[in-house]
């Protein structure tokens, strides 16, 4: 469903930083936490994509292509940015509050790069790692779990089915397999749970799986169709969650959404 919108319509979407700095209203694809005045930004002189310096650092580590759309790239390649930052405005209580994220990355949860190329792998490449959320079954049955993949410079909220030793994910009302950058949600010292949700709306804590190519986060969310609770890709501006389904994307108004909620550690 991607195609047919032009517009920045950014969905709402906060990950918090201990930092109180100011921050600038754009999110590093690989953490999903806005870039603030106190980080070093670079960028990918090929293809233009911008990440914190840090998180670009650690992949460029495992994999020399660009995180965002796969275009190959060396580290002679990266740029520093210098961004000019400023302290936002006051909010006059009639505006929307930030919504706070409570959960980090790879403290809280993780998600787990999966070597689905058959010339390469093993039939342990299919097993997801101890901790991957399953949820639901899709339309032939199998076991879901909830995954992401990479798709025209879009990052789609996907399921991955261990069984036929695919991902599969929407985009632009077709269906498509992954078997490339496909990535699985394995949770660490976080608790879980599904909050319903409809035309678009997701809470606050919700996990920002995906983005569009124009910028608005999407994320991972279920419904049930034809009787069976299917993962699919939350869309706020389409007011639906977009299920994969027999080759098409299938629109539904209420649905459920992924919550993470970070385990409350003992008194020392």
């Amino acid at each position: 469903m991607e195609s047919q919108k032009i517009e920045n319509t950014s969905a709402d979407d906060t990950a918090t930083s201990a930092d109180s700095t100011p921050a600038l209203n754009l999110l590093c694809p690989i953490c999903n936490e806005f870039y603030r005045a106190s980080d070093q930004v670079c960028g990918i002189s090929t293809c233009g994509h911008v990440f914190h310096k840090y998180c670009l650092g650690r992949w460029l580590n495992r994999s020399l292509t660009c995180p965002q759309c796969r275009t190959c790239c060396h580290k002679h390649l990266v740029f520093r940015l210098h961004l000019n930052f400023t302290a936002a405005a006051e909010n006059k209580g009639d505006e929307k509050p930030s919504e706070t994220k409570f959960y980090k990355m790879d403290e809280h949860f993780k998600w787990v790069p999966m070597n689905l190329d058959e010339d390469s792998n093993t039939e342990d490449s299919y097993v997801p790692p101890e901790g991957a959320l399953q949820s639901g079954v899709n339309e032939n049955g199998n076991a879901s779990y909830v995954a992401r993949a990479y798709f025209n410079n879009d990052r789609l909220p996907a399921h991955f089915v261990p069984k036929e030793k695919v991902a599969y994910g929407g985009w632009n009302g077709e269906v498509y397999t992954f078997t490339d950058g496909v990535e699985l949600l394995v949770l660490k010292d976080c608790d879980y749970e599904w909050v319903d949700g409809q035309d678009g709306s997701y809470p606050e804590d919700a996990l920002p799986t995906g983005y569009s190519h124009w910028g608005e986060v999407t994320y991972t969310g279920r419904a049930e169709l034809k009787g069976i609770m299917q993962l699919g890709k939350v869309h706020p501006s389409y007011k639906k969650i977009f299920i994969p389904h027999c080759g098409r994307e299938i629109g539904i108004r209420s649905y459920e959404v992924l919550v993470l909620t970070p385990r409350k550690q003992p008194d020392q």
